[in-house]
Protein backbone atom coordinates (compact mmCIF):
# COMPACT_ATOMS: atom_id res chain seq x y z
CA UNK A 1 0.00 0.00 0.00
CA UNK A 2 1.29 3.50 -0.84
CA UNK A 3 1.35 6.05 1.97
CA UNK A 4 3.39 9.31 2.72
CA UNK A 5 5.25 8.53 6.01
CA UNK A 6 5.30 11.96 8.33
CA UNK A 7 8.49 11.16 11.03
CA UNK A 8 7.77 13.55 14.01
CA UNK A 9 8.37 13.90 17.66
CA UNK A 10 5.15 12.41 18.41
CA UNK A 11 4.73 8.97 20.68
CA UNK A 12 2.42 6.80 18.46
CA UNK A 13 1.90 5.90 14.95
CA UNK A 14 -1.09 7.20 13.43
CA UNK A 15 -3.02 7.10 9.99
CA UNK A 16 -4.86 10.14 7.96
CA UNK A 17 -6.75 9.10 4.71
CA UNK A 18 -6.93 13.01 3.18
CA UNK A 19 -9.74 13.81 1.38
CA UNK A 20 -8.42 12.72 -2.12
CA UNK A 21 -8.26 8.72 -0.99
CA UNK A 22 -4.75 9.37 0.05
CA UNK A 23 -2.93 8.20 3.06
CA UNK A 24 -0.68 9.49 5.80
CA UNK A 25 1.49 8.09 7.78
CA UNK A 26 2.48 9.66 10.86
CA UNK A 27 5.20 7.66 12.92
CA UNK A 28 7.67 8.97 15.89
CA UNK A 29 11.19 9.63 14.79
CA UNK A 30 12.56 6.39 16.21
CA UNK A 31 10.17 3.85 14.95
CA UNK A 32 11.69 1.56 12.71
CA UNK A 33 9.99 0.84 8.98
CA UNK A 34 9.15 -2.61 9.90
CA UNK A 35 7.10 -1.90 12.72
CA UNK A 36 5.38 1.02 11.24
CA UNK A 37 5.08 -1.54 7.89
CA UNK A 38 3.45 -3.93 10.25
CA UNK A 39 1.11 -1.14 11.83
CA UNK A 40 -0.35 -1.08 7.73
CA UNK A 41 -0.82 -4.25 7.33
CA UNK A 42 -3.08 -4.72 10.27
CA UNK A 43 -4.88 -1.69 9.62
CA UNK A 44 -5.16 -2.29 5.95
CA UNK A 45 -8.93 -3.44 5.19
CA UNK A 46 -10.20 -0.30 6.95
CA UNK A 47 -7.59 1.96 5.23
CA UNK A 48 -8.45 0.95 2.25
CA UNK A 49 -12.22 0.89 2.67
CA UNK A 50 -11.88 4.48 4.33
CA UNK A 51 -9.53 5.60 1.20
CA UNK A 52 -11.81 4.03 -1.40
CA UNK A 53 -14.59 6.29 0.13
CA UNK A 54 -12.66 9.42 0.04
CA UNK A 55 -11.90 9.17 -3.07
CA UNK A 56 -15.17 8.26 -4.49
CA UNK A 57 -16.27 11.61 -2.65
CA UNK A 58 -13.67 13.29 -4.08
CA UNK A 59 -14.67 12.74 -7.87
CA UNK A 60 -18.40 13.27 -6.67
CA UNK A 61 -16.83 16.45 -5.28
CA UNK A 62 -15.63 17.36 -8.71
CA UNK A 63 -18.30 16.90 -10.62
CA UNK A 64 -20.66 18.94 -8.24
CA UNK A 65 -22.81 21.31 -9.55
CA UNK A 66 -25.72 23.49 -9.22
CA UNK A 67 -27.70 23.79 -12.31
CA UNK A 68 -31.52 24.32 -13.24
CA UNK A 69 -33.64 21.51 -12.56
CA UNK A 70 -31.27 20.77 -9.17
CA UNK A 71 -32.04 20.93 -5.81
CA UNK A 72 -30.57 23.00 -2.52
CA UNK A 73 -31.38 21.72 1.06
CA UNK A 74 -32.61 24.97 3.37
CA UNK A 75 -33.76 23.59 7.34
CA UNK A 76 -33.52 19.95 6.15
CA UNK A 77 -35.47 20.86 2.80
CA UNK A 78 -34.69 20.31 -0.62
CA UNK A 79 -35.85 23.28 -2.80
CA UNK A 80 -35.83 23.19 -7.14
CA UNK A 81 -33.27 25.62 -8.18
CA UNK A 82 -34.74 27.39 -11.51
CA UNK A 83 -33.73 29.97 -13.64
CA UNK A 84 -33.76 33.52 -12.27
CA UNK A 85 -32.12 37.01 -13.03
CA UNK A 86 -30.30 36.63 -9.64
CA UNK A 87 -29.07 34.05 -6.84
CA UNK A 88 -32.29 34.24 -4.36
CA UNK A 89 -34.11 32.02 -2.15
CA UNK A 90 -38.17 32.75 -2.66
CA UNK A 91 -39.27 31.11 0.06
CA UNK A 92 -40.50 27.95 -2.70
CA UNK A 93 -37.44 27.71 -4.67
CA UNK A 94 -33.67 28.91 -5.36
CA UNK A 95 -32.96 30.70 -8.23
CA UNK A 96 -29.88 31.50 -10.61
CA UNK A 97 -28.91 33.43 -13.25
CA UNK A 98 -26.95 31.63 -16.63
CA UNK A 99 -23.22 30.73 -15.56
CA UNK A 100 -21.27 27.90 -14.55
CA UNK A 101 -20.94 26.28 -11.02
CA UNK A 102 -17.60 28.13 -10.67
CA UNK A 103 -19.12 31.19 -11.11
CA UNK A 104 -22.50 30.81 -9.44
CA UNK A 105 -20.82 29.16 -6.11
CA UNK A 106 -19.72 32.57 -4.10
CA UNK A 107 -23.06 34.07 -4.80
CA UNK A 108 -24.83 30.60 -3.23
CA UNK A 109 -22.27 30.72 -0.40
CA UNK A 110 -23.23 34.45 0.53
CA UNK A 111 -26.74 33.48 0.34
CA UNK A 112 -26.85 30.77 2.51
CA UNK A 113 -24.83 32.77 4.75
CA UNK A 114 -27.81 35.63 4.96
CA UNK A 115 -30.31 33.08 5.34
CA UNK A 116 -28.18 31.42 8.29
CA UNK A 117 -27.47 34.96 10.09
CA UNK A 118 -31.33 35.22 9.44
CA UNK A 119 -32.11 32.17 11.72
CA UNK A 120 -28.70 30.88 14.07
CA UNK A 121 -28.52 34.31 15.79
CA UNK A 122 -32.38 34.16 16.66
CA UNK A 123 -32.31 30.43 17.80
CA UNK A 124 -29.11 31.01 19.66
CA UNK A 125 -31.00 33.84 21.81
CA UNK A 126 -33.83 31.89 22.48
CA UNK A 127 -31.53 28.90 23.75
CA UNK A 128 -29.45 31.44 25.87
CA UNK A 129 -32.90 33.14 27.43
CA UNK A 130 -34.05 28.94 28.29
CA UNK A 131 -30.15 27.98 29.76
CA UNK A 132 -29.06 31.26 31.17
CA UNK A 133 -25.96 30.38 28.87
CA UNK A 134 -24.98 33.47 27.36
CA UNK A 135 -22.13 33.61 24.56
CA UNK A 136 -20.03 36.87 24.03
CA UNK A 137 -20.68 37.01 20.58
CA UNK A 138 -22.11 34.76 17.42
CA UNK A 139 -20.99 34.72 14.26
CA UNK A 140 -21.12 32.91 10.95
CA UNK A 141 -18.71 31.80 8.82
CA UNK A 142 -16.94 29.53 6.04
CA UNK A 143 -15.68 26.49 7.96
CA UNK A 144 -15.28 23.54 6.38
CA UNK A 145 -14.03 21.38 9.34
CA UNK A 146 -16.78 22.34 12.31
CA UNK A 147 -20.66 22.81 12.14
CA UNK A 148 -19.74 25.24 15.02
CA UNK A 149 -17.25 26.05 17.66
CA UNK A 150 -16.89 28.07 20.79
CA UNK A 151 -13.33 29.78 21.83
CA UNK A 152 -11.92 30.38 24.92
CA UNK A 153 -13.57 33.29 25.67
CA UNK A 154 -17.21 32.17 24.47
CA UNK A 155 -17.72 33.19 21.52
CA UNK A 156 -19.90 31.23 19.36
CA UNK A 157 -19.15 30.41 15.28
CA UNK A 158 -21.33 28.74 13.10
CA UNK A 159 -20.74 27.09 9.36
CA UNK A 160 -23.06 28.73 7.11
CA UNK A 161 -23.85 25.29 6.16
CA UNK A 162 -25.67 24.09 9.34
CA UNK A 163 -28.19 26.54 7.87
CA UNK A 164 -29.06 23.63 5.74
CA UNK A 165 -29.68 21.03 8.18
CA UNK A 166 -33.29 20.30 9.54
CA UNK A 167 -34.79 22.66 12.52
CA UNK A 168 -34.32 20.28 15.51
CA UNK A 169 -30.51 19.41 14.06
CA UNK A 170 -29.60 23.48 13.91
CA UNK A 171 -30.94 23.37 17.59
CA UNK A 172 -28.20 20.66 18.48
CA UNK A 173 -25.64 22.39 17.18
CA UNK A 174 -26.69 25.66 19.37
CA UNK A 175 -27.38 23.51 22.74
CA UNK A 176 -23.98 21.53 22.32
CA UNK A 177 -21.72 25.28 21.74
CA UNK A 178 -23.57 27.03 24.16
CA UNK A 179 -23.08 24.09 26.87
CA UNK A 180 -19.20 24.93 25.41
CA UNK A 181 -19.58 28.46 27.34
CA UNK A 182 -19.97 26.62 30.90
CA UNK A 183 -17.87 22.94 30.18
CA UNK A 184 -14.68 23.83 27.39
CA UNK A 185 -14.56 20.09 27.02
CA UNK A 186 -16.47 16.68 26.06
CA UNK A 187 -16.59 15.74 29.47
CA UNK A 188 -19.69 13.50 30.98
CA UNK A 189 -20.61 16.69 32.71
CA UNK A 190 -20.76 18.15 28.96
CA UNK A 191 -22.86 15.84 28.14
CA UNK A 192 -25.41 15.83 30.90
CA UNK A 193 -26.15 19.36 30.49
CA UNK A 194 -26.32 19.30 26.66
CA UNK A 195 -28.91 15.98 27.51
CA UNK A 196 -30.73 18.19 30.25
CA UNK A 197 -31.75 20.71 27.55
CA UNK A 198 -32.12 18.22 24.48
CA UNK A 199 -32.66 15.06 25.67
CA UNK A 200 -32.78 13.47 22.41
CA UNK A 201 -29.59 14.95 21.42
CA UNK A 202 -28.32 11.75 19.90
CA UNK A 203 -31.05 11.55 17.59
CA UNK A 204 -30.09 14.73 16.61
CA UNK A 205 -26.25 14.23 16.48
CA UNK A 206 -27.14 11.04 14.20
CA UNK A 207 -29.08 13.41 11.48
CA UNK A 208 -26.01 16.19 12.00
CA UNK A 209 -23.70 13.15 11.11
CA UNK A 210 -25.68 11.70 7.59
CA UNK A 211 -26.57 15.83 6.38
CA UNK A 212 -22.42 15.45 6.88
CA UNK A 213 -21.88 12.79 4.70
CA UNK A 214 -24.20 14.02 2.23
CA UNK A 215 -21.89 17.40 1.93
CA UNK A 216 -19.29 15.32 1.87
CA UNK A 217 -20.17 14.51 -2.22
CA UNK A 218 -20.73 18.33 -2.87
CA UNK A 219 -18.25 21.25 -3.76
CA UNK A 220 -19.69 23.72 -1.08
CA UNK A 221 -16.04 23.57 0.60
Amino acid sequence: MEYQLVRSKRKTIAICVNRDGSVTIRAPLRATQSTIDRFVREKQDWITEKSTQMAANAAARKNFEVTTGSTLSLLGQDYPVEQGESVAFTGSCFTIPNGDFKTLKPLLVNLYKTLAQKIIPERTAHFSKQTALFPAHVRIGSANTYWGCCSGKNSLNFSYKLIMAEPEVIDYVIVHELSHTVEHNHSARFWKLVQGILPDYKERRAKLRLLEKKLQKQGWS
